[in-house]
């Protein structure tokens, strides 16, 4: 050919069928290799870890409809009759597979209401996929996903901290070094202005009223801060709101056990006091007779 890039070449007719097929395998592998920036996404990397985890379910569902066409498409090629569409096991098992995806058309329907039996099988065929296998997927992908729902964001923070482990391991040591003066871990960090805390950590802030708490978090002891000081003795350790609320909580229980408890002794008194009343009373017609 005179042009330099054409897709109409005479030398190629032979392996341009392969070929096609072989570049359409390629595109799709660079777009499976873009799922590798999910990870800077946690919400769209949990999700894509969970397609994989409730992939297996649905190989499950194709293995089962394999398995109907196969033996419905056989079994109604054995039958005696002359449709165009079930003429042989492997176009009837293609009938069976468009008519699982929907996609038979419908006028062939009216060659199938001449065969009665073929007609049958064919119904059969469509309530077992439509209505059983079609819900019974739905039921394993709803119960996978909550297996696996309460573990996706962890399993996503693991995928990405092995992507990090893998990044580091081509980080020159020079490169690494120089990171870490620039983040300044050595510096101590303040917990608020003027309160000096630890070092080996990055600071984050936030507006005052984001979080607020009227307890502080920080347990603050005065002294020496040299290893061998002990820790001084904590107060109040029996007064703290925590343990009040728990002293409250089981004051609670123990009062409703006891209401319970009492409600049940009194049913069982009255229904023991009426039996005798009922008793003594028989009692009491028969010495009158």
């Amino acid at each position: 050919s005179d042009k330099l890039f054409t897709p109409q070449c005479k030398e190629v007719k032979d392996i341009k069928p392969a070929y096609s097929i072989i570049s359409a395998v390629a595109m799709l592998l660079y777009w499976l290799l873009l799922t590798d920036l999910t990870a800077f996404s946690m919400r769209i990397s949990s999700f894509l870890l969970v397609i994989g985890r409730v992939v297996s379910e649905v190989g499950l569902f194709l293995g089962a409809l394999v398995y109907l066409i196969v033996s419905f498409s056989s079994a109604i090629s054995s039958l005696n009759q002359k449709l165009k569409d079930f003429a042989g096991m492997h176009v009837g098992a293609l009938s069976l597979w468009e008519i699982a995806l929907g996609m038979f058309p419908t006028s062939h329907f009216e060659d199938l209401i001449k065969e009665v039996f073929v007609m049958i099988a064919t119904s059969m065929f469509a309530i077992l996929v439509s209505i059983f296998l079609i819900n019974l997927l739905i039921a394993q992908l709803n119960g996978a996903y909550q297996v696996v729902y309460e573990d996706m964001v962890g399993f996503a923070r693991l995928n990405r901290a092995g992507i990090i482990v893998t990044t580091l391991e081509q980080v020159s040591e020079k490169r690494w070094s120089r990171f870490l003066q620039a983040q300044k871990f050595a510096e101590r960090l303040e917990f608020n202005e003027g309160d000096i805390g630890l070092p080996g950590g990055l600071q984050m802030t936030e507006p005052s009223n984001a979080n607020p708490t009227t307890v502080d978090s920080i347990r603050r002891f005065g002294g020496s801060t040299s290893p061998t000081m002990p820790w001084p003795q904590e107060e109040n350790l029996d007064g703290g709101d925590d343990d009040k609320f728990d002293r409250l909580e089981k004051l609670i229980v123990r009062a409703t056990k006891n209401m319970g408890a009492s409600k049940g002794s009194k049913k069982g008194g009255s229904s023991s006091a009426g039996a005798s009343g009922s008793g003594g009373g028989s009692a009491g017609e028969e010495g009158s007779e």
